[in-house]
């Protein structure tokens, strides 16, 4: 049964703290003991940890080589640290960054502008596995498919000494398989089963479930497949995979974009068998959200939904994810990507003139949002860019048509040039962008990959009045 989680955390907000990577984290509780039949006490320990950590073997744990040890937090019940929209001010938020794969503009020949590829819409859990090692928490192959992981282990033990150790693995990859569809899958997959020693695992159950919480609320879910049922750890062992899908239909949504999303966290609950105690752990652990996001925005694929108007737009996961932009020798934005590079690492060598010039878009921080709506703020920006490149190159800055006045942040950004002004958002650092002539060429491919990229990703209108709704990064190779 789904059931929302906003009550558990209290009051909103982000929260972040520090992950000991690779450490076994036994869930906060009491110590409890208590004597099975004939006066002999069994215990077990449950401990969680990122799906690639190494487990202590049962051998070091019974000699003492190895102990488990408390880090400073749990492993799941955090959202990726890249993680935007109104699902990132409700729950807790990763302290590390994600995994994110590489997606790079492709140019078929010389003469051809460089186009921005389709995202990928799959993921194996061979590729889930490769991306969260290192204790990463979530691997982000794009903004339709990603994936977390979690190793839950259970020491046991008799009056105190270790007798057995068990261990599992779940793999939850969500993605969104089709461009035109409005359709959800989480993959649930249970791996690496191991068992040695003395254990109650046979017959211990493992309950699964996912906690989801709606905004807006008023939104009402279709789901199919099924979260794995409550089964013993030797059932599940030979039943491991089950696929959960959740879509919500067009029109329910919040903006011009109609935008719904979803908080989805799946969750484990182990039930000890009877004869046995929990000397530490309550048996449930939460694995990291992996949250949804679905619009109907005009602008971007599906708009029509085959004329059905409930299946028009489509989902994705509210990730930042960043704009690649290539300033090697040969690269057709090289002039743009040089430019942005000079703005982030040396600002001062930008005009307009600003010792504390400290441009937003290279970090989780200071994101940039869409800016699609207000055509006339986009011009604004435009025309703040022309100003600069006109006081400090002139009237000729375009030397006969060959360069153009390349603006960042860009224009289609609500971080662009003219945001300082007093009709948009006066309280903003002024002066905080930077705009130089750029050949004209260079200029036009940097602009095709932006489209590109924010059409291919799904990136919706940044903001519903002040609340931030979408965003993207920017990242210089």
């Amino acid at each position: 049964m789904t059931r929302s989680i906003l009550e558990k955390w209290g009051r909103p907000g982000r929260i972040r703290g520090a992950l000991a990577a690779a450490l076994l984290i036994p869930a906060a509780a009491p110590a409890v003991a208590a004597e099975g039949s004939g006066g002999q006490v069994q215990t077990t320990a449950l401990y969680t940890l990122p799906a690639s950590s190494h487990i202590p073997s049962l051998k070091d744990l019974q000699s003492g080589r190895a102990r488990l040890v408390q880090p400073r937090e749990p492993v799941g019940g955090k959202l990726p640290m890249e993680t935007v929209g109104p699902v990132a001010g409700h729950f807790p938020v990763s302290d590390q960054p994600s995994a994110m794969a590489d997606i790079s503009p492709v140019t078929t020949s010389a003469a051809a502008r460089p186009t921005y590829p389709e995202p990928p819409r799959s993921m194996t859990r061979a590729e889930c596995k490769k991306g969260l090692q290192g204790g990463k928490l979530f691997y982000v192959k794009s903004r339709f498919a990603m994936c977390s992981g979690i190793q839950m282990v259970q020491t046991w033990a008799k009056n105190g000494a270790v007798t057995g150790q068990s261990s599992f693995t779940l793999w939850v990859i969500s993605t969104v398989p089709d461009r035109k569809d409005r359709t959800v899958k989480y993959d649930y997959l249970f791996t690496d089963f191991f068992n040695e020693g003395r254990t109650g695992a046979s017959s211990m159950r493992v309950n699964t479930d996912a906690e989801m919480t709606t905004f807006p609320s008023s939104a009402r879910k279709r789901q199919g497949g099924s979260i794995p049922p409550t089964k013993t750890f030797n059932a599940l062992k030979t039943s491991p995979k089950y696929q959960h899908t959740v879509i919500y239909d067009a029109g329910q949504g919040r903006g011009k974009d109609d935008v719904v999303a979803l908080a989805y966290q799946p969750y484990l609950n182990l039930i000890i068998p009877p004869n046995w105690v929990i000397r530490q752990g309550d048996g449930k652990v939460r694995v990291g959200f992996l949250a949804a996001q679905w619009d109907a925005a005009k602008y971007l694929y599906n708009a029509g939904g085959g004329g059905d108007a409930k299946k028009k737009g489509g989902a994705s996961f509210p990730v930042a994810v960043y704009l690649p932009y290539s300033s090697k020798a040969g690269a057709p934005e090289r002039a743009v990507a040089q430019h942005l590079k000079t703005a982030h690492t040396k600002p001062q060598d930008t005009k307009p003139v600003n010792s504390a010039k400290n441009v937003p878009g290279f970090g989780t921080d200071r994101k940039l949002h869409r800016l699609y709506y207000d055509q006339t703020r986009r011009d604004k920006n435009r025309d703040e860019a022309i100003k600069v490149c006109r006081k400090y190159w002139g009237d000729g800055y375009s030397e006969g048509g060959t360069k153009e006045c390349d603006e960042y942040p860009f224009a289609i950004t609500y971080e662009g040039c003219a945001q300082a002004l007093p009709q948009y958002e006066p309280s903003t650092p002024k002066n905080n962008f930077s705009a130089m002539p750029l050949p004209k060429a260079d200029n036009g491919n940097a602009g095709t990959i932006l489209a590109g990229f924010l059409t291919k990703n799904r990136i919706v209108e940044g903001r519903i009045g002040t609340e931030e709704i979408d965003a993207f990064m920017v990242k210089i190779t």
